[in-house]
């Protein structure tokens, strides 16, 4: 136990100066190749140094398979579902532990400690192969979202989020390309979404003239779905533009549910209307 936990002590640090949000389904199976690798070659293998060597790679594997399973869910799962699923996970495990407790004794009479050892040991990698893709396509799915949480963390009213909450906000994105020219929505409209620009620039026109420009990185479209108001200004592509857009209740969930970024959007909504205000 004391060279299983240097090895998770020692991985742990390693792990805090280079792991990323990235691979992190890879990250974890990797982990549990090294829980169950060891074992079978600690079957094999009866020099002391040597087993408490592997040991320590167990621990240096238990360290990587925590930092997934702690992880991952909150990046995959709604946060009203997290709950449940980490209590899912709580007594999955404890249910592991328990059938683990059975089996053991019975592959040990059966093929002898160092036999139970070369067979339990080979179940993780072998189930971490068979996932292996599974594993692959759960990470390229959130490096995928990682370009849109990038995008996002560029917005005033986003940037005081929680990681988690943007992570949420970034799975409700859907993605607009207009054509130079064309009219993103109208002032006096119904508003129902908030845009960021992922790529070129729009212009904001009120009442027929121009009050100003936007360019990636930018969002617009807030005064509408914080005041329950129309649109007070037409926004229209200047250039081919590529858009991310929120519909209200996930923008508004964002925003009202943090109020250090419900004040960035209030400073947001009264930095415009004081630069355009069609009421006046």
């Amino acid at each position: 136990m004391g060279a299983v936990g240097a090895g998770a002590v020692v991985s742990s640090l390693v792990a805090s100066a280079f792991v990323t949000g990235r691979r992190l389904a890879a990250l974890e199976g990797i982990g549990v190749i090294l829980w169950g690798l060891p074992l079978t070659l600690s079957g094999a293998l009866l020099r002391e140094p040597v087993l408490v060597g592997l040991m320590c790679v167990i621990g240096a594997g238990n360290s990587l398979v925590d930092i997934g399973l702690h992880t991952l869910p909150a990046r995959l799962v709604p946060e009203e579902l997290l709950a449940r699923v980490f209590g899912v996970k709580a007594s999955l495990s404890a249910l592991a532990i328990a059938v683990g407790s059975f089996v053991t004794p019975l592959a040990i009479g059966l093929l002898g400690i160092r036999g139970a050892l070369i067979v339990l040991g080979l179940i993780a990698p072998t189930l971490a192969g068979l996932a292996w893709r599974r594993l692959r396509s759960i990470d390229e799915a959130i490096a995928h979202r990682d370009q849109e949480i990038e995008v996002l963390k560029r917005i005033s009213v986003f940037r005081p989020l929680p990681m988690p909450a943007i992570d949420e906000l970034a799975l409700h994105v859907d993605k607009v390309q207009l054509a130079a020219g064309q009219d993103v929505f109208h002032q006096g409209e119904h508003g129902d979404r908030f845009y960021v620009i992922e790529d070129g620039e729009a212009e904001v026109i009120g009442n027929g003239r121009l009050i100003s420009t936007l360019r990636s990185g930018e969002g617009f479209g807030e005064i509408a779905l914080l005041h329950d108001t129309m649109r007070t200004t037409t926004v229209r592509a200047r250039t081919p533009l590529r858009l991310f857009t929120l519909d209200r209740r996930h923008f508004l969930s964002a925003v009202t549910d943090y109020e250090s970024s419900g004040r960035e959007a209030e400073a947001l909504v009264l930095d415009r209307l004081g630069t355009f205000n069609p009421a006046h």
